[in-house]
Parts: C-alpha cells; sequence; structure tokens
C-alpha cells in the first residue's frame, strides 16, 4: 500500500492526552452507513474502561461512512478515521489501521459486530498469558451461536478452511471469523511480511505468524451473524482462491522465511486452558436471546458468564 492511498483524518489527531493507548481497535468499513453508529457507541461502552482507540478504516465507501467516522473523531478523541482513497479490500484496510495503531495490543472486529465485543478479554487475556496471536473462533470448545449463518456460507467458510488446513498444515478450526487480536511484536512483523489485500489476509497471517515462530490461539467467541453483512459471497470465493494461491507461491519462494523452516503447528492442542482473566475492561454484553441447540462441532453452554475485571 502507497502512502498516496491512504489519509489520516487531521481531527484523528486527538488520543487522549495520559499518553499512548493500550488497546486500539481496528474497525475496517465499506458501505457500513447503517450499522456503523450504532457499533462504535456499542463498543465505546463495552469497553469504556479501558484506555484505547478506535480506528475506522474507511475501505472507499461510495455511501456516508466516511463522514459518520469523522462526526464520531471530532466529538470524541479516542475514535480516529483512517480512510483509503479507493477501495483496496478488507485486508488492505486491516493492515492500513494496524500501521496507524499506537496500542499494545490490537483487536481486529468486523463493523457489524458479529462477534460480542464482550469477549475481547478473553481474546487479550490470551495475549497476556503469552499467545503473539489470538483469533476468535465459532468452532472452539465454548463457543456460542446465536444466529446461524446461512447453509451455503456456513459450508463455504468450513471447506476454506479445510482446503487452507490441507495446503498449509496449519490446524486451525476457524480461519474466517472476523475477530482477531495480536500484540505489538506480531502486529510489526506481519506489517512488514503480509502482502494480501483481500478475504484471505487471515490465512496469510497464520502462515506468516508459522514461519516467523508466533504462537497462534483459537478463542471461543459469543457470535451472531447479520442479515445485512455486506459479503459478496461469489465475489470472495473466487478472490480468496486466488490469494490462497499467491500465499502458497510465497511461501514457497521463502517470502515468509525459508521454505521448510516452519516452526510446527501454530498451537498445542495439550496446552492448559488459559489462566483466570488479569485483565481491566468492562465486557457487560447487551441482553442475550436464547441459545440454540448445540451442534456437532461447537459446544454451546446453555448460559453465558461475562468476565468482570477488577
Amino acid at each position: 500500500m502507497t502512502a498516496s492511498h491512504l489519509t489520516l483524518s487531521s481531527s484523528a489527531a486527538g488520543v487522549p492526552s495520559e499518553g499512548p493507548p493500550k488497546l486500539s481497535i481496528v474497525l475496517p468499513v465499506y458501505d457500513e452507513e447503517a450499522v456503523l453508529s450504532p457499533s462504535i457507541e456499542r463498543l465505546l461502552a463495552t469497553l469504556r474502561e479501558w484506555h484505547l482507540e478506535l480506528l475506522i478504516v474507511d475501505d472507499g465507501s461510495r455511501d456516508g461512512s466516511a463522514e459518520i467516522a469523522r462526526h464520531w473523531s471530532e466529538r470524541d478523541s479516542r475514535v480516529r478515521l483512517v480512510q483509503l482513497n479507493q477501495n483496496m479490500g478488507k485486508g488492505a484496510a486491516v493492515r492500513a489501521g494496524l500501521a496507524a495503531a499506537r496500542g499494545k495490543w490490537m483487536l481486529v472486529t468486523d463493523a457489524d459486530l458479529s462477534a460480542d465485543p464482550a469477549c475481547a478479554c478473553d481474546l487479550l487475556n490470551a495475549l497476556e498469558s503469552g499467545a503473539d496471536l489470538a483469533f476468535g473462533s465459532r468452532r472452539a470448545k465454548g463457543a456460542q451461536l446465536l444466529n446461524r449463518q446461512p447453509r451455503l456460507r456456513e459450508e463455504l467458510g468450513r471447506g476454506f478452511t479445510a482446503m487452507t488446513n490441507a495446503l498449509f498444515g496449519l490446524g486451525l478450526g476457524d480461519l474466517t471469523c472476523g475477530f482477531k487480536a495480536l500484540g505489538r511484536p506480531a502486529t510489526e512483523a506481519l506489517l512488514r511480511s503480509t502482502q494480501v489485500n483481500g478475504w484471505a489476509f487471515d490465512v496469510e497471517w497464520a502462515v506468516c505468524a508459522r514461519a516467523h515462530g508466533l504462537r497462534l490461539v483459537e478463542i471461543p467467541v459469543r457470535w451472531g451473524h447479520q442479515q445485512d453483512s455486506k459479503v459478496r459471497v461469489a465475489h470472495a470465493v473466487l478472490t480468496s482462491l486466488v490469494d490462497l494461491f499467491r500465499i502458497w507461491c510465497r511461501r514457497h519462494s521463502g517470502h515468509y522465511g525459508a521454505p521448510g523452516k516452519e516452526t510446527g503447528p501454530l498451537r498445542d492442542r495439550s496446552d492448559p486452558p488459559t489462566r483466570e482473566p488479569r485483565m481491566k475492561g468492562s465486557v457487560s454484553p447487551s441482553e442475550q436471546p436464547p441459545l440454540p441447540h448445540e451442534s456437532d462441532l461447537v459446544t454451546i453452554p446453555t448460559s453465558y458468564t461475562p468476565m468482570h475485571h477488577a
């Protein structure tokens, strides 16, 4: 991404005066004016006790998303607008947000907040406990699914994950959940090495993490499909397949590290559970609808106990 494609709003300069934020939230946006303002409000309310910044990365939206973000940046110093001058893809938008972020920890989430932001502390606890990256997972034991995707999208997601694991030996259960956290060293490693602009950027993250010897863990999340999702399934599938081929070529050319020198699986399945939460933050979720029946792939608890931190 060149500098000519990126604009950082001058009104975004307002970062809380007590110093760099502890947490940077990256929110990639493309034509999300219908949900953007409520999502910003919910993120700031849910994580209100954190010293944070919220970077809204407008990926060349054709609607009023950028104006909504600019309005928020003018009224709340925690909110910053990063603007791409043209639509470049989710991977490019996330990378631009990470490049502008100033926090110790990064949280990436989708604009429709399909993953409950109250789960952020679970991912950040994993970083505090030694992980370099934490991927939110809808298939890990303990995940809660409030509203499933359409059957076609769900099967495509499973097939994509299975194919990716077969190609790269990652051993991950869910690559397409848009809720992820990473620390500053992992962020800098990914910014140096990754190039995918489209939907498969998180596959490249995982491949790059393995090549660099970074520890990646999957954390169960509370998740609900949003009916007004902007994902164009056919286009996403085709472009992701092309990106997978490019990642495969880069991996075998040594772009992410010397071929054959990977450190092994990204995670150890025998790892003990993450320690009890030690992070500070407000994580009270909104009123919770009934949970669906337990599936073969996801263990859905009968109740959800939010984490409260001192």
